[in-house]
């Protein structure tokens, strides 16, 4: 059955397939690879709506990357990039 959620993502990642294909490790890769593209596709969504944000209201962007653990271990969350923008898209400080 054609799951639509992971066509997309592999989509998502065909330009990091390079970067993929001559690291030492691809499982370890993978996710760094996933998170800059979700990071590039995030930023084109907050340029195209930070104009929205009334006032001098900021954006704050929290990302990186989730760590499935097993069944009955805790999970956890790399943080990778934390940052403030104004409501022109602009980077205001990075946390």
């Amino acid at each position: 059955p054609l799951d639509a959620q992971q066509a997309y993502v592999g989509k998502l990642l065909l330009p990091y397939a390079e970067r993929l294909s001559e690291s030492p490790d691809p499982a370890v890769e993978l996710p760094f690879a996933l998170f800059d593209a979700q990071k590039a596709f995030m930023n084109d969504i907050v340029n195209a709506a930070a104009g929205e944000v009334a006032g001098e209201g900021k954006i704050a962007l929290l990302g990186g990357i989730q760590i499935n653990t097993p069944e009955g271990d805790d999970d956890y969350f790399l943080p990778i990039e934390f940052e403030i923008r104004d409501n022109k898209g602009k980077v205001v400080k990075k946390l």
